[in-house]
């Protein structure tokens, strides 16, 4: 069952991360559907239980919440807990209709369900049903138990994914109000860096059995997700996010398992990414040749492209904003980019509005559909159909 989520009210002047800044191109505005949040616990495994945050359409709006996560034992300059400002009503009514898209979001190593708040309430205000894991290497932020932390991440990942998506089939064919409106045969699953490198997987490019950290780690339940795996039922279309596990030194992939993954693809990446390694996530990109793959490459950034900013209600501090923000960019037009893309590919992919490509392709003179005058800088974006068949 879908659980009751306990959430506050939010400052009256705070912004909201699923609420882009007036210059932000078009399609990055959240859409006029009310939305909802709750939460639910799943099994991912013998022995292994994980929350699950989900947005929907809801009835009418509501009071709007707020998201605040506490970290175990954090290291110097990240303060014990966040909170992230929402648009949502927590535990509001579903609203009624037609069964809609699935989006599952998958975080990266060491966040939680809600530090993806603002991409997940935006789309769901344009009707979607977003469901986001709550991974359970969150305690990875307690120096102590990092490298352990990273063990569960680089098993479970996919894994946990494919459970999620177990999951939310069965909400859907159950008479839960969420369920209901959950279409569990048009799933796209946005994963931001460990979660990228597990969305692989779930799409249909299985690890290397062979790579440089298979033999250091306990991988033997890894066989579903290992090279050879097809995509998750349902799934239809992935987003990668600044993916991990690109780079020689922890190539987690072979040319030929990355070409197995034939869904349509959405790449997100910064060419300076100095953790996933921008050379790694490119030689990602350019394995994936059954692929229909949009590349999107911000100039001059780093890694934090898949997540919230710094919520504006935390201490300010050089280690917060090198864990949240971005040394070049500005968050919030770097995000409403994000969030304006993501749009565009989801109703493509998932909607089957064709008009969207229009929005995901540039124009012959080089500009993008949406942008205001002289405002599209620093980026550049690419599209490569898969070869004839």
């Amino acid at each position: 069952m879908v659980a009751a989520l306990c959430l506050a009210a939010a400052p009256a002047t705070a912004r909201a991360p699923s609420l882009p800044p007036p210059d932000a191109p078009e399609l990055a505005a959240a859409g006029n559907l009310p939305v909802g949040v709750r939460s639910a616990r799943f099994e991912a495994g013998e022995g292994r239980e994980l929350g699950i945050t989900l947005w929907y359409p809801a009835k009418k709006a509501g009071k709007p919440t707020h998201y605040t996560h506490r970290f175990d034992s954090p290291p110097p300059g990240i303060p014990p807990t966040l909170t992230f400002e929402g648009i949502a009503t927590a535990n509001s009514a579903a609203a009624s209709g037609p069964r809609l898209p699935l989006v599952l979001l998958s975080p990266g190593f060491g966040r939680w369900a809600t530090a993806m708040s603002g991409i997940a309430e935006n789309l769901a205000s344009k009707g979607y049903v977003v469901a986001s894991i709550d991974h359970d290497d969150g305690p990875a932020m307690d120096p102590a138990r990092r490298a352990e932390r990273f063990a569960i991440a680089f098993v479970h990942r996919g894994l946990d994914q494919r459970a999620a998506i177990s999951f939310l089939s069965k909400l859907a064919s159950g008479t839960d109000p969420v369920g209901k409106r959950i279409d569990a045969g048009n799933i796209a699953v946005i994963g931001y860096s460990m979660g990228g490198y597990g969305a692989l997987s779930t799409a249909g490019a299985g690890h290397d059995r062979n790579g440089p950290l298979m033999a250091k780690l306990p991988t033997d339940e890894m066989s579903p997700i290992l090279e050879g795996a097809t995509a998750a039922p349902g799934v239809r279309a992935v987003v990668l996010i600044a993916p991990w596990g690109g780079q020689p030194q922890v190539r987690s992939f072979t040319e030929k398992s990355i070409a197995g993954m034939a869904l349509p693809s959405l790449w997100i990446m910064g060419d300076a990414d100095d953790v996933a390694g921008a050379d790694g996530i490119r030689w990602l990109h350019d394995h994936a040749i059954a692929s229909d793959r949009r590349l999107l490459v911000f100039a001059n950034a780093r890694h934090n492209l898949g997540g919230n900013p710094p919520p504006d209600t935390a201490r300010d501090s050089a280690r917060l904003r090198d864990a949240l923000d971005e040394p070049v960019w500005r968050k919030d037009m770097a995000d409403a980019i994000v969030l304006r893309s993501l749009t565009a590919f989801l109703d493509l992919e998932l909607k089957a509005d064709a008009g969207k490509a229009r929005w995901l392709d540039p124009q012959p003179d080089g500009t993008m559909k949406g942008f205001m005058p002289r405002w599209q800088l620093g980026f550049s974006t690419t599209h490569t159909p898969p070869p004839a068949r």
